[in-house]
Order: structure tokens, then sequence, then C-alpha cells
């Protein structure tokens, strides 16, 4: 038998093992694109551990994600992958924000042109197919990016059926339809309102939504959703 003395400092040596494991996926940096004469050692999508280091040669450039954001290094360099500090980033909360999603938004009248992108990175882009990443199933909100006119969107799922999703004057994010269930593959059409053409989605669930920006690019990667993953690097991008 041994000890409590003994099973204190076996429970605070595996304590302080599962600490380690974690900051350490959690400063991850991930390569996001490279050229050059080393974009062959960094492929897209590669994880770099915060200890390891990033040699580019002259005419290299290289993107990479981390707990600040994205970053551009350019050759000659010799540098490390770690971020240089891990502080929160207000742009990464606000993008990921999972608090009153289900809460239609309204704002000031403007075309397509001048609200392209979702405010917030799980709604479902009515004007984007591919697969969408979702983190809580009973919590989708459409979003469109014309607030010009009211219309209504119509809701295929492949087993036959329809749903309808309205949009007021000035609103740019409607409900998911609560008789839709959102599951794992499950592949809808949206149609109607202004769109030009049928927008083909297919959804794929994540058990929780990461807590850094590297994390959640790795998660998005893994499960094919694109669209978010360009969404996401551009509101993070850095200044160089």
């Amino acid at each position: 038998m041994f000890s409590n003395s003994v099973r204190w400092k076996v429970a605070l040596a595996a304590l302080t093992c599962s600490l380690g494991f974690a900051g350490a996926a959690a400063a991850q940096t991930i390569v996001v694109s490279a050229s050059g004469p080393s974009a062959r050692s960094y492929p897209a999508g590669k994880s770099l551990a915060a200890g390891s280091r990033i040699v580019l040669a002259a005419g290299d450039t290289l993107t990479v994600l981390d707990s600040r954001g994205t970053r551009t290094l350019r050759g000659p360099v010799t540098t490390s992958a770690a971020a240089s500090a891990t502080t929160a980033n207000p742009s990464f909360a606000a993008l990921v924000a999972t608090q009153n999603r289900r809460r239609a938004r309204t704002g000031a009248i403007r075309g397509a042109g001048e609200s392209a992108k979702p405010s917030n990175l799980w709604y479902v882009n009515v004007a984007s197919e591919g697969t969408v990443c979702v983190t809580d199933p009973a919590a989708v909100g459409l979003w469109r990016p014309d607030m010009e006119q009211a219309e209504t969107l119509t809701i295929a799922p492949a087993s036959g059926g329809s749903a309808s999703a309205p949009f007021l004057v000035g609103q740019n994010v409607a409900t998911w339809p609560a008789s839709l269930p959102i599951a794992e593959g499950a592949s809808y059409v949206i149609s109607g309102g202004g769109l030009t053409k049928p927008t083909r989605v297919r959804f794929a669930l994540l058990p929780a939504a990461p807590g850094d920006p590297a994390g959640t690019y790795a998660a998005l990667d893994a499960k094919g959703c694109d669209a978010q993953k360009q969404l996401l690097l551009g509101a993070l991008k850095s200044p160089n």
C-alpha cells in the first residue's frame, strides 16, 4: 500500500504531465502556405511544435497561424515556431462566440458588396457551397450577404420535404429551421430568395469549439470546412 504522501506525489506528477501536454497542444503553430526553395519542408496544414526552428532560405515566404493570428515570414531567416506571446485574441473570440447566435441580427441596410463575410465562424453562409462545421447543432444560424430585401429561403434535405427560413429587411441572420435536424454528414440544398442558384451544404460536427486559432484551423481542416478556414485566416490576418 502506498502512503498518502506517495499518492499525493504521484497525482501531482500526473497533473504536471497533463498540463504540459495541454500547453504543448495549445502552443501549436500551423503552416498556412509556403513558397520558395524550402516550400516542400512546410506543406500546408503541417503542425510545428513550439520548440522547433523555422529555417527559410532567400526567396522563401511562409505564412503560419498561431495563438496571435497569422504572420508571414520571409527568408533568409531562422526563428522559433513559437508565438512571441499567448495573449487573448479579441478578433478570434468574437469570431467563434457562441452566445446569442440564435438571435436574428438586424442593422444598417447594406448590399452584398459592403457585407461580404459572416461575423461568426459558425454561421451557415447561404451563398457558399461545401462542408460546414458546427459546434452546437441546436443553435445554427443562416447568414446572407445582402440585407436590402425581405426574402424567404427554402431548405430541402436529401430525404425529401423542405422548410422555410424567412429574412426581414435589414436582417442578415435567420434561425435554422428546427424541423430539419443537423447531424454529421447531413446534406441540404438551400434555394430561393436572392440566390442565383441552389446552394448545397453538408454538415460536420465538432465535439467542442477549440480554444485557440491554430487548434480551430486544424479542426476545420480535418473536416474539410474550407470556407470557414479562409474566414478564420482573414479575420486573424496580422500586419507584417
